[in-house]
């Protein structure tokens, strides 16, 4: 089987605290695939009575060779060539970003190998003449995983950041624990019965003064509807309501609440997903 990168170690377990939990008044996002096989992404949110649009193209003219532009509402332009060799398991991406708005160029070069059981990157990052590298390791089967992180910064070869993590995969279960830089620890648990979902985060930082925890739930009413609850440890509740009106098109509406009284700041969001 082909293992998930160190980033997407224990993915489900956290989507289910952050995915459709958006808060802002108007969250758009819209995929499209034409017979040519263009992929087309644009997407277009609220923040702080902000817009913030992006918009990318995707063409693969040859197979194994991906090209992505991709620009977005701060003057940003990013262009990435993608080379994948799927016999050997590797893939080499060249992405180069210029900031209109900061005058600043940059250039990141990505290598990765899939192999069974086997997930490895290596990432460098040019922003300076002294690069930015990021590697990191992933090993495991269908029911356990191991991965590691390393990033170093090679202005003297400097150990900026460790991080480690382990999971088991069951039928219905899965468990992922991560420790960064021997501080902040986190484990999650994560459960599934039929249409509903249930996801536990626990978490500290340094010498457990620091503590997060919290409890989600996922509950499919069905195949074009869904309801989703967590809360926090400052009794923060958030809630979001999603459902299809066409196979298309998602549409969800989410809220988040403080539960104690004290507090009266509360929010709500609007989520339209369209894909074809």
């Amino acid at each position: 089987m082909v293992l998930a990168a160190f980033g997407d170690i224990g993915k489900s377990s956290k989507d289910i605290f952050t995915k459709y939990f958006k808060c802002n008044l108007i969250n758009f996002d819209f995929k499209s695939k034409t017979d040519d096989n263009v992929d087309i992404h644009v997407q277009c949110n609220e923040d702080n009575s902000q817009i913030h649009a992006a918009a990318d193209v995707t063409i693969r003219p040859f197979e194994g060779v991906t090209l992505k532009t991709k620009v977005d509402s701060n003057n940003q332009l990013i262009n990435e060539v993608e080379f994948k060799n799927k016999s050997f398991g590797t893939q080499h991406n060249i992405i180069g970003t210029i900031d209109q708005n900061l005058s600043k160029k940059n250039l990141k070069v990505k290598n990765s190998l899939k192999k069974e059981n086997v997930n490895a990157e290596v990432e460098m990052d040019y922003a300076t003449k002294f690069p930015v590298t990021t590697a990191s390791l992933v090993v495991g089967d269908d029911k356990y995983v191991a991965g590691a992180q390393v990033v170093v910064d090679t202005n003297g070869f400097k150990v900026t950041k460790h991080s480690y993590s382990v999971g088991y995969i069951g039928k219905d279960f899965e468990t992922y624990g991560s420790i960064n830089n021997d501080k902040e620890v986190e484990w999650r648990l994560f459960q599934s019965y039929k249409q509903f979902s249930l996801g536990w985060m626990f978490g500290w930082t340094g010498n457990l003064t620091n503590t997060r925890f919290g409890v989600a739930s996922l509950y499919k009413v069905d195949d074009n509807t869904f309801i989703k609850a967590k809360v926090d440890q400052n009794t923060h509740l958030a809630l979001a309501y999603g459902f299809k009106p066409t196979p298309e098109t998602l549409v969800v509406v989410s809220m988040y609440t403080p539960i104690n009284r004290n507090e009266s700041s509360s929010s709500s969001g609007l989520t339209f997903e369209i894909s074809n």
